[in-house]
């Protein structure tokens, strides 16, 4: 098992985020760290605005430290077309805790709008990587390279 304490860098939540249909009905998550059914599942709350669970199955305390969260969020848009996606944003949600020895959010708010500031779901999906960065020395200089990442030079699918 990985120690993601000891790995800045390892994301420990990474996917794709998608909104199906006209109105953003069905809302899917391919990838690591979310919780994906029942009452927790991500949840679209209106256009560009989504609320995703951490997965309790992850290591360490299921939670972020708000202030050390760090996020990648990358819209996708087909290829030539611009994205109507003008800004990004993220909160992190603490929920009551039921342990008191958890410290933290282990939800995440993700509100995407236009030029207006109108709330608007990306054309192909937003990519998501989330990691803790406390602890230690952050490595900026590091590239994360995951299932969806692909290295200089190489095609994304």
């Amino acid at each position: 098992m990985t120690d993601y304490a000891a790995a800045p860098a390892q994301p420990i939540v990474q996917g794709l985020l998608r909104a199906i249909g006209t109105e953003g009905v069905l809302l899917t998550f391919f990838g690591k760290g979310i919780v994906l059914t029942g009452p927790f599942a991500p949840l679209r709350v209106g256009a560009g605005n989504y609320i995703l669970t951490l997965d309790p199955g992850l290591p360490g305390d299921v939670a972020i430290d708000p202030p050390f969260g760090r996020v990648l969020l990358n819209v996708r848009a087909p290829e030539g077309v611009p994205t109507a996606v003008i800004s990004k944003s993220i909160a992190y949600i603490t929920s009551a805790p039921l342990n008191p020895a958890q410290v933290g959010a282990n939800q995440i708010q993700i509100r995407l709008a236009n030029l207006a500031g109108v709330g608007v779901d990306p054309e192909s999906g937003l990519e998501i990587v989330l990691w803790r960065g406390d602890a230690g020395v952050e490595l900026t200089t590091v590239n994360i390279i995951g299932p969806l990442f692909a290295p200089q030079g190489a095609s994304v699918p």
